[in-house]
């Protein structure tokens, strides 16, 4: 179950302070977050990284056969929920990049604290400069 909404009036910190008490874009369905060939290759070149690519995603056979990180239709595999109130990702280093473009105070951010959870209604899109 994805925590609730966020209502506060205050922006999220743009620094990301914030992100890991928040985890609400962790929150979506499956088939959400994709790996292109440069997210498989930066995890591969971390240590464990081959065990990371067959816990926490999953392939779609059918063509083109997208990677996907692996999701129960409510989060994301990679976010570790084992500390009540703290959502930090498990592989933050090696992040895909649709991951890496959900900035703080981006739309998609923004749209997940509001509702809770990532929604479909925001594309991915990447600030100027982001990482």
């Amino acid at each position: 179950m994805p925590p609730s909404p966020i209502t506060a009036a205050s922006p999220p910190d743009p620094g990301g302070a914030d992100c890991v008490a928040c985890g609400r874009c962790c929150h979506h369905g499956s088939e959400t977050v994709h790996l292109l060939d440069t997210d498989e290759a930066r995890v591969l070149a971390h240590r464990g990284g081959e065990e990371i690519l067959r816990r926490l995603t999953v392939v779609d056979h059918r063509p083109p056969g997208w990677r996907f990180l692996a999701n129960d239709g409510a989060r994301c595999a990679a976010l570790d929920v084992s500390v009540p109130g703290r959502y930090p990702c498990a592989i933050y280093e090696v992040r895909p990049d649709d991951c890496r473009i959900v900035e703080p105070g981006s739309p998609a951010c923004l749209e997940a604290r509001a509702l809770g959870h990532l929604g479909t209604s925001v594309g991915f899109t990447r600030a100027a400069g982001g990482t």
